[in-house]
């Protein structure tokens, strides 16, 4: 039988210093993974995304016609499922009341820190498993876009009768590199609707990538002249992108030291979406006195739309999907 009477509280400072050392937790780590994804928020338990296309371009028309009909589709739904994360720890009540409970302290603060730390990992995975369809990816699961194809396919489909397949990632595997990012600049800004239009891509772009490519990265971004090759040539990409890189994305932590991607953050539709944000809670077991500490959230990793982003292996070999 347990009892929700918060007995460690009438024992001076216990609660605070159980605060103190959560919010420390937050302090010492702090998420970072919405400098790519955007936040969002929920109340439901499940929510189902969807969009649509702009009107078609309108149509020259002779006096006297009829104004020509235009239409726009409804694009791919994305069905998003939260999930649950979390850790607890146990103290008893004499630990308690004897103030030797140093350790379950720190690990109270490494739990609340662990909750950052695992929202910027799963945020990352969106990246790891673009070129797949696998819904778990390095311990979390993550909601593709309802379209059936990766994130970064050369083949994703279009909602639009008789329309034509578009691209978003490399056949051939770039590796990231000062001309490539060109090529990857182009993609990105020739993308279209769904039926058909050019998009607009106003605002600066960013490279995502592993850490392992920063100094790479802030070389082409940077350099005064074009820092691979010795003809003087400007180097058209200084500060004209942001440089956005994680130690989650390398190879040692199950990414890729090769792949590298472009995103348009302000029109990309990657998003970590909080249904639950991380909590505290405390609850008395009364026979043994064993208090248990809990901390939780839920969120998800979902893609509401593939345009806006783009993605290459880096591997130089041979890509569809």
């Amino acid at each position: 039988m347990e009892n929700r009477q918060k007995w460690t509280d009438l024992i001076p400072d216990t609660g605070l210093r159980i605060a103190e050392v959560y919010d420390q937790g937050d302090e010492q780590y702090s998420p970072g993974i919405f400098a790519v994804l955007k936040k969002g928020s929920s109340e439901k338990a499940q929510d189902n995304f969807s969009g649509k296309t702009s009107f078609g371009k309108v149509s020259q028309f002779e006096d006297g016609d009829d104004v020509p009909t235009i239409e726009r589709f409804k694009t791919y739904t994305t069905k998003v499922i939260y999930r649950n994360y979390g850790g607890a720890v146990e103290v008893t009540k004499n630990l308690i009341e004897d103030r030797d409970f140093e350790s379950e302290l720190e690990e109270m603060k490494d739990m609340s820190r662990s909750v950052n730390y695992s929202m910027d990992e799963s945020g990352s995975q969106m990246f790891n498993g673009g070129f797949a369809t696998t819904v778990a990816v390095n311990g979390y699961d993550m909601t593709w876009y309802g379209d059936q194809k990766p994130q970064f396919s050369t083949i994703h489909p279009t909602v639009v009768p008789g329309g034509s397949t578009q691209s978003n990632a490399s056949s051939t595997g770039l590796a990231f590199g000062h001309d490539n990012l060109e090529t990857a600049r182009l993609a990105l800004i020739r993308q279209r609707t769904d039926n058909g239009l050019a998009m607009g891509m106003a605002g600066k772009l960013t490279i995502v990538t592993a850490e392992h490519n920063s100094k790479l990265g802030r070389e082409i971004l940077g350099s005064e002249l074009q820092p691979q090759n010795g003809n003087n040539a400007v180097n058209v990409f200084k500060g004209s992108m942001d440089l956005v890189t994680s130690v989650f994305l390398d190879t040692v932590n199950l990414g890729s030291n090769t792949a590298w991607f472009v995103l348009n953050t302000s029109m990309a539709k990657l998003y970590q979406v909080s249904r639950q944000e991380k909590r505290l809670e405390s609850d008395v077991n009364i026979r043994n006195k064993v208090v248990t500490y809990t901390v939780d959230a839920r969120w998800a990793n979902c893609s509401k739309e593939w345009k806006g982003t783009w993605g290459s292996k880096g591997d130089n070999a041979a890509y569809s999907s």
